[in-house]
């Protein structure tokens, strides 16, 4: 009765539906499963592929006393509704619009009518016909994720990649327990470069997995693989050069019980029938972390560590306004393509857009010829063919996802506009970051892809950090070049760790066109200072916090984009014309030769060594005692430091200010002021401040020393300098101090332009003499501080109490929390343009359809998802979250509005606009 219930129901459902189940999908495990369990039919939206984001509904035979646990899957998967046949009666279960999960029970003989039925659009699988022409963009499935799908994928994700680090860890294992291996052509290889062969193994294994549980083989290959080395077999036929070479090049480096390993993990236990283009990526990023670092050469160059992650490639092409540009323009180039994830990402945006052809084969042809790649790797475009097999597959026939038809091995550095063999109009790129000699390589990168590009064209680059403040290296010359020629919509700061598998400095991402207008137009800046680990960046495309910045092409100055700008209204004074600031020695190679000792050898002249390490972070002065006993003293002179500062040898003795040179931006102090009261000798990584006065007349020579400020002449040298490390300590100096230096660290340049207040309230000095004497004291300090808290506001009322907009630079950002929680919550769709932007950068006036308001616009401060294009006033479109009624709670709520998209074919002409609309003239 049952096994005839079940076909009954699945053959009525596809004929109400027109749409053909999913037999035998293996589901991954809900909460109290340990192992995936096989769907009878599953139906999914448009008929795809499965995925844990476009489920809608479920035919199963159930035994009576498996029903609960049934019951049970169907709350925990993201599942719409399901129909439960058991002793021949029909339980549909079924999510209502509060996320509640209802039953009720079905006659067999009113079943078609139930499924069509008006209340069955909560689970009626979404099809073809809903769009034009019956075709599919890849913006059509870009909707929002319920909180039930987002937990599922998070929670399948983790388990994946799980699976995927036991895999590879147990045969890595493997690896350091063998004793002896059999080799081809009895080679010996080290066992690094097993490794690497274990890592190729385990990413084409993963691959094939993929490939077999989406249904690649056909409908007949239910059961899964267990065996790395067959399943391989199976594909290489049919899939790409990557299978090849790892079944060839690397699994006979393997042993039997490595290969049990991988199979083991990746093999039946687990499933791939719901991961999407988006998890791949994120677990061939998993495997290539794992590469050995001394493996090297052409043999290993299929695997690349310079890897951009999908969300931050996703993020770049997203927010770039392709759609200024005539389809038939729109050829996206990757100069340096690596593991293709800009070219994923660059046809996925392409595929998502509505004026593309819709019939499905010239579609297909359209999306080939519009993304192009390079590298000058042979191999390189084996992973990116594997990856968009991978995406195509997990994404089915109906979406087409093709390989770019043009992908070259060039060396880009002699490419030119007539032998490119493309006329690319939108560049982007994750060049290499090294140093040849005095010259950075990404910013010869941009001087040439920029010279294939012709006006509007548009681009996108990845870049070291540095170069929105270096001073060397040919960068500034690269930035003149930017501001002079193009418009830069926006630029992005994000922490190590974000690009690059191995990335050990932090990233800049640079979006823009060529072409700049008469009209200066501002730029969104977005950062994350903080050096706390998430994944959220680099898995999910957080972007942290959002601003607005103004670039000068005259003073070559992008300050305004390494941090928010304070606008202060009191008059200030540049501490350059006050103080005279120097570096500490630098003991160099020398140092090594002559370490800091505890006490000094007679007859050599000694300094009392210090180092900012032994500076305690919450107090103001100083402390001797907390050096390093055995290294108390450093030998002082030019055969023992490489860079002794002779010239300031006498200033060293002095009682001065100490500021960190070398402190990263993303600490509590990121200035690290604090005082030497005996005369220390501090290295290299701190300056020493003085005033003018005390240090024989010394000073900067782009500041002229300042003798006409009284009120500052009436101060003692020890009272100036006391005045200077209050302000410096204060939490909007270190505000202040952010704008224009690199995440590492602040120069000598940037300490003299920093601007001080040209008043002197004496309290500044009192304050912080109270607690440089309860530093000397050692007295306990409890928090909240209330000494720093009075000297805070104190300083703070010297600038003016100027308003400004505070990026969180320790711990998890604020903004995550608020990013997070819209992220699921239901949308509609506003029209809305940028009318006005405030003079201090601070506020749009925004209009806005849709709301509740009686008003249509409003000032609003700078909303964190607009991009950076909107800024000049393009009619835009976005998704608000359903609770948000009113600009008042949008003020409240600045993340509910998301997914801005560009006026669609902006590009066309009044004639085209009234051909287009069937106006008759």
């Amino acid at each position: 009765m049952a096994g005839k219930g079940l076909n009954y129901v699945i053959e009525t459902a596809r004929q109400v539906w027109n749409i053909d189940p999913h037999r035998d999908v293996r589901i991954p495990p809900a909460l109290q499963d340990s192992q995936p369990v096989a769907v009878d039919a599953l139906w999914t939206d448009y008929g795809l592929r499965p995925s844990a984001t476009n489920l809608a509904f479920m035919v199963q035979s159930v035994a009576p006393s498996d029903l609960e646990q049934w019951k049970r899957r169907l709350r925990d998967w993201p599942i719409r509704a399901g129909l439960l046949i058991s002793d021949g009666e029909y339980l549909l279960e079924y999510i209502d619009p509060l996320g509640r999960l209802k039953e009720r029970l079905v006659e067999p003989d009113s079943l078609a009518v139930e499924l069509a039925a008006p209340s069955s659009y909560l689970f009626t699988p979404k099809a073809l016909a809903e769009f034009r022409g019956g075709q599919l963009t890849l913006a059509d499935l870009e909707e929002s994720v319920s909180k039930n799908s987002l937990s599922f994928l998070l929670r399948q994700r983790a388990e994946l990649d799980k699976a995927f680090q036991d895999a590879i860890k147990g045969t890595l294992a493997e690896i350091g327990i063998q004793d002896k291996l059999t080799y081809p052509q009895n080679s010996i290889s080290s066992r690094g470069e097993i490794a690497g062969h274990a890592i190729r193994v385990a990413i084409a294994f993963l691959a094939a997995r993929i490939l077999e549980d989406k249904g690649f083989f056909g409908s007949d290959s239910n059961i899964p693989t267990d065996d790395p080395r067959a399943l391989l077999n199976r594909t290489v036929p049919r899939a790409n050069g990557f299978f090849k070479k790892a079944l060839e090049d690397s699994i006979p480096y393997l042993s039997d019980r490595m290969l049990q390993r991988l199979a083991a993990n990746l093999g039946s236990r687990v499933s791939f029938a719901l991961v999407d283009h988006k998890d791949v990526g994120l677990l061939y990023e998993r495997a290539i972390k794992e590469l050995p670092n001394d493996i090297e050469g052409e043999e290993w160059s299929d695997l690349q560590r310079h890897y951009t992650p999908v969300a931050i490639a996703e993020r770049m092409l997203e927010l770039l306004p392709l759609e200024r540009l005539r389809p038939e323009e729109r050829v996206i180039f990757d100069p340096a393509a690596g593991s293709g994830s800009l070219l994923l990402a660059a046809t996925s945006r392409l595929a998502g857009m509505s004026d593309i052809p819709e019939d499905i084969k010239e579609r297909r042809l359209y999306l080939a010829q519009h993304v192009a790649g390079n590298d000058l790797d042979q191999y390189a475009d084996l992973v990116t063919q594997l990856r968009y097999t991978l995406a195509r597959e997990s994404l089915g026939q109906d979406v087409p996802f093709p390989f770019p038809s043009h992908f070259s091995h060039e060396d880009y550095k002699n490419l030119t506009k007539e032998n490119i063999g493309i006329k690319p109009r939108v560049i982007v790129a994750n060049p290499p970051f090294a140093e040849d000699g005095n010259t950075q390589r990404a910013a010869t990168f941009i001087e040439k892809v920029l010279s294939w590009l012709e006006e509007d064209s548009q681009f996108a680059f990845i870049l070291p950090q540095s170069f929105l403040t270096a001073s060397t290296h040919g960068i500034p010359n690269v930035r003149r070049l930017l501001t002079e020629n193009c418009r830069i919509f926006e630029v992005w700061q994000c922490p190590e760790g974000t690009v690059g598998i191995e990335a050990s400095q932090d990233v800049a991402i640079v979006l823009g066109t060529v072409g700049n207008s008469r009209i200066t137009m501002p730029s969104i800046a977005r950062a994350i200072f903080s050096r706390a680990k998430s994944s959220d960046t680099r898995d999910n495309g957080f972007l942290g916090k959002t601003w607005i910045g103004q670039l000068s092409s005259e003073l070559n100055d992008w300050g305004s984009i390494t941090a928010p700008s304070i606008n202060l209204s009191v008059p200030t004074i540049p501490l350059g014309r006050l103080f005279y600031v120097f570096n500490g020695v630098k003991p160099g190679y020398l140092g090594r030769q002559y370490p800091p000792v505890d006490k000094c050898p007679e007859g050599i002249k000694c300094k009392l060594y210090w180092r900012l390490a032994w500076h305690d972070k919450n107090r103001l002065w100083a402390d001797p005692q907390r050096v390093d006993k055995n290294k108390r003293y450093i030998r002082y002179g030019k055969q023992y430091l490489h860079t002794p500062c002779i010239n300031n040898e006498n200033l060293l003795d002095l009682p001065k200010v100490l500021v960190g040179s070398d402190v990263n931006r993303g600490t509590s102090n990121p200035l690290a002021a604090h005082f030497d009261t005996i005369g220390l000798c501090p290295n290299n990584h701190m300056f020493c401040i003085l005033p003018i006065t005390e240090s024989s007349g010394k000073h900067s020579k782009k500041y002229s020393s300042c003798k006409d400020w009284s009120e500052w002449e009436t101060l003692s040298c020890e009272e100036q300098k006391i005045w200077l490390l209050g302000i410096l300590s204060s939490t909007i100096v270190g505000e202040l101090s952010l704008q224009g230096r690199s995440s590492r660290g602040i120069t000598k340049d940037l300490l003299y332009k920093l601007p001080l207040p040209y008043n002197i309230d004496n309290r500044i000095i009192q304050i912080t003499r109270q607690i440089l004497e309860r530093d000397k004291n050692r007295i306990p300090i409890f928090k909240p501080d209330e000494l720093h808290r009075r000297l805070d506001e104190v300083v703070e009322g010297s600038y003016g109490n100027p308003s400004r907009l505070e990026i969180v630079r320790t711990g998890i950002p604020p903004e995550l929390g608020l990013w997070k929680s819209e992220r699921t919550k239901p949308t509609f769709t506003v029209r809305g343009q940028v009318l006005e932007i405030s003079e201090d950068n601070s506020q749009i006036r925004l209009y806005l359809s849709g709301l509740m308001d009686d008003v249509r616009e409003e000032w609003l401060p700078i909303l964190p998802e607009i991009p950076g294009w909107a800024l000049d006033g393009t009619v835009f479109e976005a998704e608000l979250s359903e609770d948000v009624e009113t600009f008042a709670e949008l003020q409240e709520r600045p993340w509910a509005i998301k997914r801005f998209r560009h006026t669609p074919r902006p590009y066309l002409t009044d004639e085209e606009l009234t051909e287009e609309l069937g106006i008759e003239t």
